[in-house]
């Protein structure tokens, strides 16, 4: 006759471990889930978020022209302009420099050592023939510095255009980059409330709340890493515009 013993702890033991093999895959499952809703809600707001339809071409133009009437560089390429305007009429209306006259009275009564002296009013007129041969290669130089100073300020209009445009641009870039990072930490934020809320109640695992917590704080980082990129691309290209962009209209 043979006596069969049951082993009920083998037997609770192996509902056990079954139980935790259920919880775990379960955990393993939910954290799976959260994840590829956080990299999906991260790509939806790239793929949403586009800095060329916030371009406001108006906006540029205005800017531009506020930098060529307000940045020093600018004026003093346009008053160098003005001296080399000024130095031609000066040359053009010196024709008369090379002729020099001169006036010299002597009295009847004057005693002179020789017979041969003049008498009365007399009047001189000297010529410089040197200035004469020179003055065509002088207002020619003149007219090439003018040119020179003009195509100089040109050049630099179209420099500042171009730097006005490229700051203009990095600062719309920043503002993209910092409206996604304010929509990953929003989306982040609710993930990371969902996974503590579960977290507190046993149902999910210290180590996934533990990755939450600290993308949570990094994101947070990132957010002030965009608003001082934003802050520094609104300052270096109000120093081109020469005033606050809120003062443009």
């Amino acid at each position: 006759m043979k006596i069969i013993v049951l082993d009920i702890n083998n037997s609770f033991s192996l509902g056990s471990n079954l139980s935790y093999l259920l919880l775990s895959f379960k955990r393993f499952w939910l954290s799976l889930i959260l994840v590829c809703i956080l990299m999906s809600s991260s790509q939806k707001s790239y793929s949403q978020e586009s800095m060329i339809p916030e371009l406001s071409y108006p906006f540029l133009e205005k800017l531009i022209f506020s930098a060529k009437q307000n940045y020093p560089l600018m004026a003093a390429n346009l008053r160098k302009v003005n001296f080399a305007n000024y130095n031609l009429k000066k040359a053009k209306l010196s024709w008369f420099d090379f002729f020099t006259l001169s006036a010299f009275y002597s009295p009847s009564t004057s005693v002179t050592l020789t017979n041969a002296t003049l008498t009365g009013v007399q009047i001189g007129l000297f010529i410089n023939f040197s200035n004469i041969i020179q003055k065509p290669t002088v207002i020619k130089q003149s007219r090439e510095e003018l040119a020179i100073a003009q195509l100089t300020a040109d050049q630099y209009a179209i420099t500042l255009e171009t730097d006005v445009k490229n700051r203009y641009f990095k600062y719309m870039q920043a503002l993209s980059v910092l409206r996604v990072q304010n929509q990953n930490a929003i989306d982040i934020e609710a993930l990371f409330k969902q996974i503590k809320f579960k977290y507190e109640r046993g149902e999910e695992t210290l180590e996934n709340y533990t990755k939450l917590m600290i993308q949570n704080a990094d994101q947070k980082q990132k957010i002030i890493d965009a608003e001082s990129t934003v802050l520094i691309a609104k300052t270096t290209l109000e120093e081109l515009v020469g005033k606050k962009l809120e003062e443009i209209k």
